[in-house]
């Protein structure tokens, strides 16, 4: 059961912030709530503040709007999805799979996270800026990950892949990763 943070003291005014994201597992709908608890009079112009910037934004998403329902008053257990034959469970194990098969590729098993986090070797893949790196994966396959330095890394050797595509996107996208770095290696061997 989640508590929120708001609901444990009535004498501090709080705000919560959630969203759907990582709570209710449904990335990319961007939609998220907050929750104020406590003596409110005593954030007045905050919450008009608030308030204001929120009647400013145009164009809801109505979709998420309806998930975010669902979300808070609906069924609540992520259990079907993180054991083996879950959606999620297999997600992360095809990808740590497939990028642990990739010559010089390093990758730790995810535990909770909807994400890996793979290390490039650096003699084999002698990268000078990941976020070039990034975006030329991006350009030449058509696949997105974060680079590594975005998320505070101090080396250009990682890159982020997110797990929540379907398995058969994940075993296109790695089988493309995998291309890629074999056409990064060649170029090393060559030089």
């Amino acid at each position: 059961e989640m508590i929120n943070a708001c609901t444990l003291s009535d004498d501090v005014f709080t705000i919560t912030f959630s969203g759907l994201s990582k709570t209710w597992r449904v990335a990319g709908f961007r939609s998220g709530w907050l929750y104020m608890s406590g003596p409110k009079h005593r954030a007045k112009n905050y919450i008009e503040g608030l308030n204001l910037m929120s009647n400013l934004r145009m164009c809801p998403n109505v979709p998420a709007q309806h998930a975010i329902q669902t979300a808070l008053g609906g069924y609540q257990s992520v259990e079907e999805f993180i054991r083996p034959g879950g959606r999620l469970y297999e997600q992360r194990n095809v990808a740590h799979k497939l990028l642990s098969e990739i010559e010089g590729v390093d990758v730790h098993q995810a535990d909770g996270a909807l994400y890996l986090f793979p290390r490039l070797d650096p003699k084999i893949y002698p990268i000078q800026n990941d976020e070039t790196f990034v975006m030329e994966l991006l350009r030449q396959q058509k696949i997105l990950v974060s680079h590594g330095r975005a998320f505070n890394w101090i080396d250009d050797n990682h890159f982020r892949l997110v797990s929540l595509p379907a398995v058969e996107e994940l075993e296109e996208a790695i089988a493309g990763i995998a291309d890629f770095l074999a056409s990064y290696r060649d170029v090393f061997a060559r030089a």
